[in-house]
């Protein structure tokens, strides 16, 4: 079923939901173009900007900025970016960890030294008031970052948004704490006013959060670890590598199998013809 979106008046946030799901069918139903070939793509929304074509992850940032961006922009409009980030994750076929591994150039190193992040990817929120993190989840869910779950500490200060383990769980995980960052609501921003208990903080989780004492270092130790980018793209390719060679084996032992089926089923034929002979 398909729909036509620019013709509809202003929505109004409550409809926000339902709007960005009528958009995501209309990509579904292939009404807007997006993918133009394995490394052009447009934004079906936005034809008359500067910038017209895009590599998949530079329009997914796109369609992301826009819509998380400021509440004073067109409702309708952050809905069809949001359709489009739905759309990209779920039913245009990526490499992800190609496309995402080279986002975080300038974060994955520190000082030329490897950083270290919580795996599975985990970001964290400080100031939190805990009766509100099933609003915050669908927050962050409406901005197109896809959180799997945010769990409050017993501290009642802290809580931890849970990322998917996949290479989009890393960009997600990244944008969110971009996110708070712009709006100076980032770690550094927590560290240098953390009086502020009014105001809600956000970053990605790294290792000096990890080695913290106390509830949140705590609960990071117990449900992760520390990795380098580096660290997961080699188990990537190790994991990969040991798939392909179960399949070689399987598809030999198959072959194998088929030899000696045939070989069997040749065994008896022959013997009928020798009989017939020497009858």
């Amino acid at each position: 079923m398909s729909y036509s979106s620019e013709d509809e008046t202003d929505i109004s946030d409550s409809e926000l939901d339902e709007y960005v799901d009528r958009c995501y069918e209309q990509l579904k139903d292939g009404i807007h173009k997006v993918k133009f070939s394995d490394e052009v793509y447009r934004c079906p929304y936005c034809p008359g900007k500067k910038k017209l074509v895009y590599l998949f992850k530079d329009l997914l940032q796109h369609a992301s900025d826009v819509g998380k961006g400021s509440q004073n922009r067109d409702i309708k409009h952050k809905g069809k970016h949001l359709g489009l980030v739905r759309f990209m994750k779920n039913d245009l076929e990526q490499d992800i960890s190609s496309e995402f591994s080279g986002l975080n150039i300038e974060n994955s190193q520190l000082n030329g030294v490897s950083v270290l992040f919580v795996w599975p990817w985990m970001g964290i929120l400080a100031n939190v008031d805990v009766e509100s993190c099933s609003k915050l989840k669908n927050n962050l869910a409406k901005r197109g970052l896809d959180p799997v779950r945010i769990r409050p500490l017993s501290c009642g200060r802290y809580a931890v948004v849970e990322f998917k383990k996949e290479w989009s769980g890393f960009y997600n995980a990244m944008m969110f704490e971009k996110d708070f960052e712009v709006d100076n609501h980032g770690k550094k921003d927590y560290h240098a006013a953390p009086h502020l208990a009014d105001k809600l903080y956000g970053w990605v989780a790294r290792d000096d959060d990890y080695n913290l004492e106390g509830v949140l270092g705590d609960y990071l130790q117990k449900n992760g670890d520390l990795k380098t980018l580096g660290d997961l793209e080699a188990e990537e390719k190790r994991k990969n590598g040991l798939l392909i060679a179960n399949l070689n084996q399987t598809i030999q032992e198959l072959r194998m199998r088929l030899d000696e089926l045939e070989s069997n089923q040749c065994e008896p034929h022959a013997a009928i013809i020798q009989n017939d002979v020497v009858d």
